[in-house]
C-alpha cells in the first residue's frame, strides 16, 4: 500500500446516537468523521455518495457489521471509521441482524477503483474471521479499536 493509499483511521467507541434509521444515523456518522479529521470535505456529497451506495444494496454485512462507503473528491487520501454503536441498529443486513458496529470508507474519488475495492476486499475477508469480530468488539478504546482496524488493512 503506498503512502497516499494509505488510509486514515478514525475509531469511536460508544457512538451515540438518537436516530431512527439508518440514513440519520449514516448522516451523523460522515459529521462525526468531518469534525474530528484535521482536513476538509464536503459532507454532504459523501453523504450523497453513501446512500446512494445503499440503495443499491445494503451495506450490511452481517454478524452486527456494516460496511458503507462512498468517494470524495476532496479526499486525497481513503478514511475508515470504525464506529461502535451504543445502540444496535435496523439495517437490512444481510443476516437480518441488527447493526451494532459500523465502518465507513471514504474514498478518493481519484483513486477509486482498486483503492476501495483493496479495501473493501480486506475488510470482508477479516470481518468473516470470529476471532476478529471479537477483536473489534473487546476493544474499548480508540487506540485500541485503531489498532484493529490497522491489522485487518496489515498497515505497519
Amino acid at each position: 500500500m503506498t503512502n497516499n493509499d494509505r488510509p486514515v483511521i478514525h475509531a469511536a467507541v460508544e457512538v451515540k446516537s438518537d436516530a431512527d434509521g439508518k440514513d440519520r444515523l449514516l448522516k451523523e456518522i460522515v459529521q462525526l468523521v468531518h469534525t474530528a479529521c484535521s482536513f476538509s470535505f464536503d459532507e454532504n456529497e459523501v453523504y450523497q455518495e453513501v446512500m446512494t451506495r445503499e440503495e443499491l444494496s445494503t451495506t450490511g454485512f452481517g454478524n452486527g457489521f456494516a460496511i458503507p462507503h462512498g468517494k470524495s473528491s476532496d479526499l486525497e487520501k481513503p478514511i475508515v471509521s470504525v464506529c461502535k454503536l451504543a445502540r444496535k441498529m435496523e439495517w437490512e443486513a444481510l443476516d437480518d441482524e441488527k447493526v451494532d458496529t459500523v465502518i465507513l470508507l471514504i474514498i478518493p474519488k481519484d483513486n477509486a477503483e482498486d483503492l476501495h475495492l483493496k479495501l473493501l476486499s480486506a475488510l470482508s475477508y477479516n470481518l468473516m474471521d470470529q476471532n476478529m469480530q471479537e477483536k473489534i468488539r473487546e476493544a474499548d478504546k480508540e487506540d485500541e479499536l485503531s489498532d484493529v482496524i490497522e491489522s485487518m488493512l496489515h498497515i505497519q
